[in-house]
C-alpha cells in the first residue's frame, strides 16, 4: 500500500525568531494535523527503487528494517500506556522505514503509533480519527 506523502513545514519567520532569540527549533515532521512526529526515522529507503507490488514492497522494507515486529509492538503499546495491537505494517514514511502500529489503548481510543524501524524509538502518534485515509484491513496477527 502506498501512503500519502507527508511534508515537513517550518516557517522561515519562526526559525528566524528562534535563531535571534538563541532558541532551538524542533520541527514536527509531517504537515498533517494531529501528526506529532518530531524526527524522521533512521533507516533511509530510496522510494523510487521500491516495487509497486505490495507484497514485494513489504519484503524490501523488511530487508532494511533492523527492528523486529515484536519490538515495534512493545514500543507502541508502551507509548500509549498499554492496550492491544489491532494492525501493524512496515511503511515507507517520507523516505524512511517505519512500523505503523495501530493500538487500541486501554481507554478504547485507537492510536496510530509510528515506530522507527532502525532503533524502535517512537517517532510519534496520532488519533485514528485524525487520519481518515487509514486502511484498517491489516489486522494484527502475531503468528506471522
Amino acid at each position: 500500500m502506498r501512503i500519502a506523502k507527508r511534508t515537513a513545514v517550518v516557517t522561515a519567520s519562526a526559525a528566524a525568531v528562534l535563531a535571534v532569540a538563541g532558541g532551538v527549533a524542533v520541527a514536527t515532521v509531517g504537515g498533517e494535523e494531529g501528526d506529532e512526529r518530531t524526527r524522521p526515522g533512521t533507516v533511509a529507503v530510496d522510494e523510487s527503487a521500491l516495487p509497486e507490488d505490495d507484497a514485494a514492497e513489504q519484503s524490501a522494507l523488511a530487508e532494511l528494517a533492523t527492528v523486529a515486529e515484536d519490538e515495534a509492538v512493545d514500543a507502541a503499546v508502551a507509548s500509549v500506556g498499554g492496550g492491544e495491537v489491532v494492525a501493524i505494517e512496515l511503511e515507507d514514511e517520507d523516505g524512511y522505514v517505519v512500523w505503523e502500529v495501530e493500538v487500541r489503548a486501554q481507554d478504547g481510543a485507537v492510536r496510530e503509533v509510528t515506530v522507527d524501524a532502525g532503533d524502535a524509538s517512537v517517532l510519534g502518534s496520532e488519533s485514528e480519527e485524525d487520519d481518515d485515509t487509514d486502511d484498517t484491513d491489516d489486522d494484527y496477527d502475531d503468528e506471522d
